[in-house]
């Protein structure tokens, strides 16, 4: 597990806030990410995860600041998110069912350069070897996931796991800096669950940093060196993984008020 707080951070998050009406789901949450680890973000059902990663990706509006690599990142729109080196995994499958596997891959590739019609009249050799650039390596990155013998198989002949991984493996593709995963493990069988636990190490063991959502405290527990904790919207607990699962507050926040570890 590689630290996700040491240096200088990548990612850094100031007093983010979302509210719905009356109803603020995130209140106030700041953090730091340093490069090249896997962050944990978890917490009861309703405290602001989702929320939180919709703020930064420019799904909802939010307040706050955020800086990626020290440029600030404008808030409010998925455009600038994206082009700052942040991509998203949601918590249900985003493909077009009528695309093959390799083919959702492609439509997610960080060279967009050579698409167009005007491209094809004016530069189509140039375009045909963006093209191949963006095919080469959706191929390589199907292959990555295990799904080299799925790759033209349209995405809803394909499992719920198999689609979970053409995700991840589009993702890839976009070359992230930061990869955040909205609970990638649910609905994933013990195998299936490990194979993806294996391939998230090994991306972020090439210098990829991550925030992950999930449920299963085995899986975050065998990925993340550290873990955030959120109820009600608002940073509960910020510690190592190792630490954080005895702290008071994200016992009580787990399991309500008056428990504590000797309870268990």
């Amino acid at each position: 597990m590689t630290g996700v707080n040491e240096g200088p951070p990548l990612l850094d998050v100031v007093d983010i806030s979302v509210s719905f009406g009356g109803v603020r789901a995130v209140d106030g949450v700041s953090l730091r990410i340093s490069g090249g680890g896997i962050l944990g973000l978890v917490g009861p059902n309703g405290s602001g995860k989702t929320t939180f990663l919709n703020a930064l990706t420019g799904v909802v509006p939010a307040s706050g600041v955020v800086r990626v690599d020290g440029r600030p990142l404008a808030l409010g729109g998925p455009a600038g998110s994206r082009s700052a080196g942040l991509v998203r995994m949601y918590q249900a499958p985003q493909l077009c069912p009528g695309l093959s596997c390799v083919e959702n891959v492609i439509v997610g590739h960080e060279n967009t350069r050579g698409r167009g019609l005007v491209a094809a009249w004016t530069r189509r050799r140039k375009m045909l070897e963006h093209e191949a650039r963006r095919w080469t390596d959706s191929v390589e990155a199907v292959d990555r996931v295990g799904l080299a013998d799925r790759s033209h198989r349209l995405a809803r002949e394909l499992t719920y796991g198999e689609q979970r991984m053409t995700e991840l493996a589009r993702a890839m593709v976009a070359n992230p800096k930061i990869l955040m995963l909205d609970e990638p493990s649910a609905g994933l069988n013990d195998a299936e669950t490990g194979f993806l636990s294996s391939i998230l190490s090994d991306i972020a063991g090439n210098g990829v940093t991550m925030i992950i959502i999930d449920h299963k405290i085995d899986f975050i527990d065998a990925l993340c060196s550290r873990v955030v904790v959120l109820e009600s919207g608002r940073v509960i607990a910020d510690a190592p993984t190792a630490e954080i699962w005895s702290d008071p507050r994200v016992i009580d926040a787990y399991l309500g008020a008056g428990h504590s570890a000797t309870d268990q």
